[in-house]
């Protein structure tokens, strides 16, 4: 049986933990966040508030990508998303790709959450095939809404 002072121990330790990855989550959002929202480079993106702890951008006035830290406790795992619905339905949110965020401050292990410019380049790889799904339906003049299901489907 577990004494008390060991009990607090293991709590302290786990709330530490967890903690410090939502300090790194913080983190990441704020760099991702200030490095779309001062980008010199045309990405026709906008930041709009999420009414979650994640970050939604809308690509061309029209969709809208959501970022977020998995609910599982202790989830290091970011979740990238793309909205599905028309504007003027309720959002369904289908994900495209995922990053794995560590306490250390890295993304993917290699991408430092404190590099605005790393962080953004990570960013733009994970949604390029939205955008190259996009330019390819209206390149070809197909209908992007069904070339971004079938993209979606094989994610």
């Amino acid at each position: 049986m577990s004494t008390l002072s060991e009990l607090t121990t293991k709590a302290d330790y786990i709330a530490s933990k967890n903690s410090r990855l939502k300090s790194q989550w913080r983190t990441y959002q704020n760099s991702l966040t200030q490095a779309v929202t001062h980008s010199n480079k045309k990405i026709n993106h906008e930041f709009s508030c999420s009414e979650d702890q994640g970050i939604r951008f809308t690509l061309f006035n029209y969709f809208t990508v959501s970022i977020y830290l998995s609910d599982d406790f202790y989830s290091q795992d970011i979740v990238y998303s793309l909205n599905m619905a028309h504007n003027s339905e309720e959002p369904v949110f289908t994900t495209f790709a995922h990053a794995t965020l560590s306490e250390e401050g890295k993304i993917d292990g290699t991408v430092d959450i404190h590099d605005k410019n790393a962080v953004l380049e990570h960013y733009l790889n994970k949604i390029s095939a939205i955008y190259q799904c996009i330019y390819d339906s209206l390149h070809s003049n197909q209908p992007i809404q069904a070339q971004l299901e079938k993209l979606l489907s094989h994610a």
